[in-house]
């Protein structure tokens, strides 16, 4: 759910899995099942103050749990095949480019030593502050009711070339775009091939990575994954739930939904690998329609 908000049945079962030790059981069969190593990814939205507490108990987790990974350890993994660490690899993504991701997650991850991974919509920060609310309401842009008195919602441009100097920015299009098979061509190379070219001017360096926007499967489509890949992206980065491993395709790489909001036993669920398997379907969908 992308407001954040965590369905009943979800958290009854996240409960369940925490009272029984589960959790533990599926991540130990996760490691056992990927014998070579493996890499998860996490998505999260807007980061308030009000969840800050709640965010660093997932970091406290993740560091437990996982490694961090920064663009030069993905290249390794996907050119040996091997993921070097005896913990998994952790990818903490951030979408749509929220100034409460600057604010507060990004001194967090900085304390816990994890990368980031921020994917920013160009035309989100180019807007004027006075505007960004509206933007982001128009646009689908969750967690954007974060500001403080001047009212800006969205990062401003010094702030994103900062967090590029020790973490990823990716493009996240240029207005927050779902690539529905209604989207004329000239609009898709706009929204991932323009809007990368800007923000490498931007920032001065180049972009290596993209985000899909929306966990819909209408929110995909061949065009917009031909233009994806033949535009120079290293990585592209989906919302259906499953791991990196040896042998997957780096323009299909699968996240799994995170909210900071959210409590920790939910978390656990998340990455338990249930998800994983409640999404295969969907996932097998969508990964034929964007295939070579």
């Amino acid at each position: 759910m992308r407001n954040g908000g965590v369905r009943p049945a979800k958290r009854f079962l996240a409960g369940a899995l925490a009272t029984t030790g589960l959790n533990r059981v599926f991540l130990l069969a996760q490691a056992l099942t990927h014998r070579r190593g493996y890499v998860r990814v996490v998505n999260y939205h807007g980061t308030p103050p009000e969840h800050a507490q709640l965010l660093e108990q997932h970091l406290r987790f993740y560091a437990k749990h996982f490694c961090p990974v920064s663009l030069c350890d993905l290249d390794r993994f996907f050119q040996s095949g091997e993921w070097s660490s005896p913990k998994p690899g952790l990818v903490i993504s951030f979408d749509d480019g929220l100034r409460s991701n600057y604010d507060v997650a990004a001194p967090m991850l900085d304390r816990y030593g994890f990368v980031g991974w921020f994917f920013v919509p160009v035309g989100f920060v180019d807007t004027p502050v006075e505007a960004q609310a509206d933007f982001a309401r128009a646009h689908r842009i969750f967690g954007s009711d974060y500001r403080r008195l001047d009212g800006r919602v969205a990062m401003s441009w010094d702030e994103v070339r900062t967090l590029a100097t020790r973490h990823v920015v990716g493009c996240d299009t240029r207005t927050h775009r779902r690539m529905e098979q209604s989207v004329p061509p000239p609009v898709i190379h706009d929204e991932i091939v323009s809007a990368r070219a800007d923000l490498e001017a931007r920032l001065g360096r180049p972009v290596e990575t993209f985000c899909w926007v929306g966990g819909e499967e209408r929110a995909y489509c061949t065009e917009a994954a031909r233009v994806v890949r033949h535009a120079g992206y290293r990585y592209a980065f989906m919302n259906d739930s499953a791991p990196v491993v040896p042998g997957t395709d780096p323009h299909q790489i699968q996240r799994t939904n995170i909210e900071a909001s959210w409590p920790l036993d939910v978390v656990r669920f998340q990455l338990s690998g249930v998800m994983d398997l409640l999404y295969l379907p969907k996932r097998y969908r969508v990964e034929r329609l964007t295939a070579r």
